[in-house]
């Protein structure tokens, strides 16, 4: 019996260091210069500010709430076009879309191999609102509404959407720590509370055996 009820003790406690665990900040966050964004290198950055240790596998970018595009090259729907450049950055591995393929679209996905937490991704690239096709790059503060998610190496997918900044020199900032929720994926609180009701269901079992198990 003491085997057992020390063997539900060590449980309880994995579980708890379990979900201390799963629940450290894993996050990013963004920032556009304020200003225009068209031909340079460095207007817009992400960084990677999970305490949790995990690494950001990709960044999608997504402009589709504020009717803008990625213009990358000098074919429809814009002529005046500036395409992705890197900037100043941490070694971070990035992978980018071709400029043909990126060109009109709305969405921009970029992958990295190495972005570790503290590490700063920056990059340049030209975009234009659909009304305004050729309006030479959109502000900072335009991007205001766009989303932006990551994913991390642990599996997990957060997201965000860019909001005004005061911050000097920026138009724009985006916080990546809203989950992407996953229904068919239990909270680990969730598993933890589970198993600890199954432990407390055979312990009483095992209880109820001892007993009817002694003489009379």
């Amino acid at each position: 019996m003491l085997r057992f009820l020390t063997t539900v003790v060590l449980a309880f406690v994995s579980c708890q260091a379990w979900i201390l665990q799963a629940h450290a900040a894993v996050v990013a966050s963004g920032l556009i210069i304020s200003g225009s964004t068209y031909n340079t290198s460095n207007a817009f950055q992400f960084f990677n500010n999970s305490t949790a240790g995990e690494r950001i596998v990709s960044i999608t970018w997504n402009l589709t709430p504020i009717g803008a595009f990625f213009d990358t090259t000098p074919i429809p729907p814009g002529f005046v076009s500036s395409s992705l450049t890197l900037g100043a950055s941490s070694p971070v591995g990035h992978s980018f879309p071709t400029n043909a393929s990126l060109n009109g679209q709305s969405v921009l996905t970029i992958g990295f191999t190495d972005f570790d937490p503290g590490e700063f991704f920056r990059f340049g690239v030209d975009t234009d609102f659909f009304s305004q096709p050729d309006d030479a790059g959109l502000f900072g503060e335009q991007f205001v509404g766009a989303t932006a998610q990551a994913v991390f190496s642990n599996g997990s997918t957060l997201q965000g959407t860019y909001v005004a900044t005061t911050e000097s020199g920026f138009g724009s900032r985006v916080d990546i720590n809203s989950p992407v929720s996953n229904p068919t994926i239990p909270e680990p609180s969730t598993i933890c509370m589970w198993g600890l009701g199954l432990g407390a269901f055979a312990l009483r079992r095992r209880c109820q055996r001892l007993i009817k198990s002694r003489p009379v």
